[in-house]
Order: structure tokens, then sequence, then C-alpha cells
């Protein structure tokens, strides 16, 4: 290669290794380490590459395809026949693993309270009880359900919609590299990453990928990841609109992205901001005018599953170490083994230590940009920021679920998307 780039695909596929083919392989404790240290030099190594080397990532999107026609229609039909060999062969997980509660509520809790309430017209935030939560506002965003509408009024299986959705994500993706990169083997080897990812998930964890729905949100943050890059303000609010709306993490990072823009972009910062929140309130205040305390009682419903999933699995032995917190992703491992204190001291510790580290991180990135934007493209840096603070946030997350953890990989294709040679063989 000609550039010291070759670090990131080494961390990138020690992110794979750990996350899913050599989960838990060096112990509950240290695993999560590795993991968390490979996400975070994804973040920090393309600014240790840029003190030295500049022009190494790509700074915008080009505005026309750079690849040739012909090439252009191979890429999209590699892509087309691998969406449909993976549809058929998702099918049979479907149905492998039916949709259960005992399983998850995720999808019963989507279909139950805020679908069958969307189509009776009902109030959809209204307190909702009987989901072992106690009574409370149901605490899933708009774009966390909406788009199952769709899969509810056809009738059709739920689970298709993650997986439509993500392809069409990594469709919008692929187009987007074929207008930066003009060698088809370079394009080829990007697009094949996401939908390994994504491979990788239905394979290695067949039954979560059934029973949960993140397969969208690794959608949602692929495209927020590229429209960092793009010169059009609408495709930037909706990237941003996309998660914002569906997971809070994203509320720690928001600051960084837009105070970063003001002394070089302070157009485009009031632009961006102003349609960015026009959107947030378009989608929201319906709801806040059905039920104005929607956010109200959240955290506690949230405590509750928290103390069940630390108490351990009903099917676990007394005795036995909580499932949930010993495969080998996040630190809640640590505080379960290390902190003295009971379970909910424990689970206090790590709730209070996650918002602690999440304000720290926004701090600390708003005041690093200052030392750094001489080097580092403020887009590119908003990408490395959110990677950086997405990994802290996982670590520190009170249940560690699996399917979390395959969400800042989409922040490590983009990262591998903006190196303008790639691997060198690649090039030519």
């Amino acid at each position: 290669m000609k550039n010291n780039t070759w670090p990131l695909y080494l961390a990138f596929v020690v992110e794979v290794l750990f996350l899913f083919y050599k989960k838990g392989e060096f112990g509950p404790l240290v695993s999560p380490i590795i993991l968390i240290l490979a996400g975070l030099f994804m973040a920090v190594w393309p600014y240790i590459i840029l003190r030295k080397q500049e022009n190494i990532f790509l700074e915008y999107n080009h505005d026309s395809l750079q690849l040739k026609p012909k090439d252009v229609r191979i890429v999209f039909s590699v892509l087309l026949v691998v969406a449909v060999l993976m549809g058929c062969w998702i099918k049979g997980f479907m149905i492998q693993f039916p949709v259960d509660i005992k399983h998850s509520d995720i999808i019963p809790f989507i279909e139950k309270v805020y679908l069958e309430r969307f189509d009776k017209s009902e109030p959809i935030y209204a307190e909702v009880d009987g989901f072992g939560y106690g009574k409370s506002h149901p605490g899933y965003l708009p774009f966390h359900w909406i788009f199952f509408l769709i899969s509810y009024y056809l009738h059709i299986d739920h689970r298709w919609v993650p997986f439509l959705l993500f392809m069409l994500s990594t469709a919008i993706y692929t187009y987007v590299l074929c207008c930066n990169f003009s060698s088809i083997k370079q394009v080829l080897f990007l697009v094949l990453l996401p939908l390994f990812i994504v491979f990788t998930v239905y394979f290695e964890n067949s039954s979560d990928s059934m029973h949960t729905i993140e397969i969208m949100i690794m959608g949602y943050y692929l495209l927020l990841g590229i429209s960092l890059f793009s010169r059009n303000i609408w495709a930037q609010a909706i990237g941003l609109v996309l998660p914002s709306l569906s997971r809070y993490a994203l509320a720690f990072w928001l600051p960084v992205h837009f105070v970063n823009m003001i002394p070089t972009q302070t157009k485009r910062f009031f632009q961006l901001g102003f349609l960015f929140l026009f959107i947030l309130l378009l989608v929201l205040l319906p709801f806040l005018f059905q039920v104005p305390d929607m956010f109200d009682g959240i955290n506690n419903a949230y405590a509750k599953a928290a103390l069940g999933e630390w108490n351990g699995q009903d099917w676990q032995e007394p005795g036995d170490k909580p499932f949930q917190l010993f495969r080998g992703l996040g630190l809640a491992s640590w505080y379960y083994e290390c902190y003295n204190g009971t379970l909910l001291e424990k689970i206090q510790a790590i709730k209070q230590h996650l918002v602690y580290v999440s304000i720290s991180v926004l701090v600390f990135l708003l005041i690093a940009f200052r030392f750094v934007q001489s080097r580092v493209p403020g887009n590119l840096y908003s990408l490395l920021a959110l990677k950086f603070s997405l990994t802290l946030f996982y670590a520190f997350m009170i249940i560690p679920y699996n399917y979390l953890n395959w969400v800042p990989m989409m922040l490590s294709i983009v990262i591998l998307s903006r190196i303008k040679e790639g691997f060198n063989f690649l090039s030519h």
C-alpha cells in the first residue's frame, strides 16, 4: 500500500472477529477491552495519518459518476443478485425462528402498541402496561417503529423491513462509491463490506437477528456516515434525522457536529440546523400534542429491564453469572465483578458513569477539534468523532445486548470508504 492506512483494515478485522467470530475468546473481561480499543483506533488513526500526509481521505462525495456506466451496471447487478440470494436465505431463518416474546419483546411490542394504536387512531405514546415494565410510556422513537406500518398493512413478516431498508441504504452507499471511485475492483470491495457484515449478523447471530430490528438501525447509520460528505443539505438532514429519531445515543454527538461548522461553515450551520429541527419537530409534534408527557418515566422502564437482565435469565441455574453481561461485550461484566455494592448499586454506578463518560467525550471532542481542524476536514472529523463517541457509549451500556454493538461497524465501513487509494492492488 502507498500510505499508512493498512492498520485501519487490521482494526476492522479485529472488530469483526471480537464482535462475531471470536466473541469472548479471551474471557468476558478482556475481550470487551480488545473490541473497544479496536473501535477507538478506527477513530484516532486517521488523524495520526493526516499529521504526516495530507489528502489521504476523500473530503466530499463527487456529484457525478466516476465509474464507467458499464461498470456501474455490473456493480448494481452484483448487489441485486446478492440481495435476492440473501433474502431467500434469511427466509429460512424466519421459519426456523418465529417471533417469540419469550426471546425478545421488541417486535411484539412494536406491533401490539405502536402499530395497532396507529391503526386505531389511538394516542401512540399513552401509557402502556402488560409487558413486564410496569405502567409507563412507550420508549421507542418514531423512526424505530414507523416503517413497520408497511409490513403491518401489507400483512408480511415485519422482519423483512429491516432487511429491505438496509439493502436500500446499501444501494445508496453503492451509488456514492460509484461517484467517488473509478476502479470497479475498489467499488466492489467496498460494496461487499456492509454485505459481509449483514451476512455475518444473520449467520453468527441468527436468532438475535430474527428477534430484533437493529439491522434497520445499521442502515440508518450507514446513511448518516455517507451523508456527512454530501454537499446536499437535504441529504445531510435526512441522514441526521433517521438515527436521531430511532435511538438516543446520537444526542452526545450532535453538538460536536454542529459546533464544528461554526468557524468555516456558518451558513451551512444555520441551513442544516433549521432543516434538521424542522423535520425533527414535524415528526415529533403530532405525538407530543397527543401525549405531552410522552418522555416521562422511560428511564424507569429501562431500569426495570436492566435489573431483570442483571439477575440472569430464567433458564440459567441459580448462581450463574448473568448471560447478557458475560458474552464478551461491554464493560457491564467489570461492574458486576469488580464494583462493590448491591446489584442496584452496581447498575446505578455504570448508569452514572455512562452519563459522565458521554459528557466528558462530548467536551473532549469539542475542544480537540480546535487543535486538529487545520489537518482534519470538519466532515471527516464528525465521522471519526461519531465512531469515538459511539464506541465508548456502547461500552458503558447497562445491558450490553449483542445486537447493539452491530451499529458502530457501519461507521468503520464508512471510514474505510473514505480512503482515496484503498488497497493498492485494488486501485489498478
